[in-house]
C-alpha cells in the first residue's frame, strides 16, 4: 500500500537538511500549485535548487519529482479538503473522523514498513525462553508496557511492570539467569528508561526496547530494537495519540507471532485464564 505522501513529508521534514527542507515547507503551503510546477519552478519557488528537489524526492521515499506530482494529484480531493493538516479550531466531528482515520491508516502502514521481521522473530524466541520480563515505559508508554504485561502474562510468561525504578533495579539485582528487560519510550530519550537499560545491560539482563523510527539512544543500547512509524508531533498531540496506537499495533503484532510460533502452549495457556475468571467471577456472585 502506498503511503500518503504529504503526510510523509510532514513526518520527515524535521530531519531534511536546509535546502530540502524548503522544498517540504513549500509544498506543504500549497501542494495543490506544486502540480503544476516544474522542478525549476518549484526550486525558485522554495529558494532552493533544482538538485535539491531531487535530493529531496528521494529522501522522502519517491523515485523522481514526477511520481511526486503524481501522487499529490491522487490526493488532490483530499487537499482540497484539508484532510492532511492537524486538527483545526473548531472542526465539525465528521473532519476530525477523517483525519484521525487518514493518519492512523499512514501510520499502520509505514509501521508494517520499518518494523524488522527479523527483530520480531528474535524478541518473540527472546520472551519465550525467558525466566522473567522486566517492563517499564513513563506516561503514555506505561499503557503500552501495561498492555504487553497483560498480554504475556496470560500465555504463562512472568512479568513485572512497575513504574517504580527502583524496586525494578533491586529486582533484576537477583534476577534468575534468562531475565530480560523491556523498555518502551517514543522518543527513546526519557532518562529514566535509559538508566534502567543501563543497569539491566550491566547486570547481564538481554534487553529489548520499543521506540519510533529515529537514531535514539533506547534502540541503540538494546539487544533487539523494535521500531515504529515516526509520528509527526502535532499542536493539540495528535501525534502523540496516533504514536500510542501504533506502539499498541507492534506489541499486537508480536503477541500473535508468538502465539502462531507457540500456538499450542498459547491456547492452553490462554484457556486457563480464560477458565480462571470464570470461576472467580462465579464465586464473587456468589458471595454478593
Amino acid at each position: 500500500m502506498q503511503n500518503n505522501v504529504l503526510l510523509t513529508i510532514r513526518e520527515k521534514i524535521i530531519a531534511l537538511p536546509q535546502s530540502e527542507k524548503k522544498i517540504a515547507e513549500t509544498i506543504l503551503k500549497d501542494p495543490v500549485s506544486v502540480i503544476k510546477m516544474s522542478a525549476t519552478d518549484l526550486a525558485a519557488e522554495a529558494g532552493s535548487s533544482s538538485a535539491a528537489v531531487i535530493r529531496f524526492c528521494r529522501s522522502i521515499g519517491v523515485k523522481g519529482f514526477t511520481e511526486l506530482k503524481l501522487q499529490l494529484s491522487a490526493d488532490s480531493q483530499g487537499i482540497k479538503d484539508n484532510l492532511y493538516t492537524d486538527i483545526q479550531s473548531d472542526e465539525s466531528l465528521e473532519q476530525v473522523k477523517k483525519k484521525l482515520l487518514i493518519n492512523t491508516n499512514h501510520l499502520f502502514n509505514e509501521t508494517n514498513n520499518v518494523l524488522s521481521t527479523i527483530q520480531i522473530e528474535r524478541t518473540t524466541k527472546l520472551l519465550y525462553e525467558s525466566s522473567v520480563i522486566y517492563l517499564y515505559g513513563l506516561g503514555a508508554s506505561h499503557i503500552v508496557a501495561s498492555d504487553i504485561q497483560q498480554k504475556f502474562s496470560r500465555m504463562g510468561k512472568i512479568i513485572i511492570c512497575s513504574l517504580d525504578q527502583h524496586f525494578l533495579v533491586t529486582s533484576m539485582a537477583v534476577a534468575s539467569e534468562g531475565a530480560v528487560f523491556f523498555g518502551v519510550s517514543n522518543s527513546g530519550e526519557k532518562k529514566e528508561v535509559l538508566a534502567l537499560m543501563t543497569i539491566a545491560k550491566e547486570l547481564g539482563l538481554k534487553t529489548v526496547s520499543l521506540t519510533s523510527n529515529t537514531e535514539n539512544t533506547l534502540s541503540l543500547e538494546a539487544d533487539i530494537a523494535l521500531k515504529t512509524a515516526f509520528a509527526h508531533e502535532a499542536p493539540l498531540r495528535s501525534g502523540a495519540t496516533i504514536s500510542l496506537l501504533t506502539q499498541m499495533y507492534a506489541v499486537d503484532i508480536l503477541f500473535y507471532d508468538y502465539a502462531s510460533k507457540y500456538y499450542e502452549l498459547s491456547v492452553t495457556n490462554l484457556e486457563k485464564s480464560k477458565a480462571a475468571i470464570q470461576r472467580y467471577n462465579q464465586n464473587f456472585d456468589t458471595k454478593m
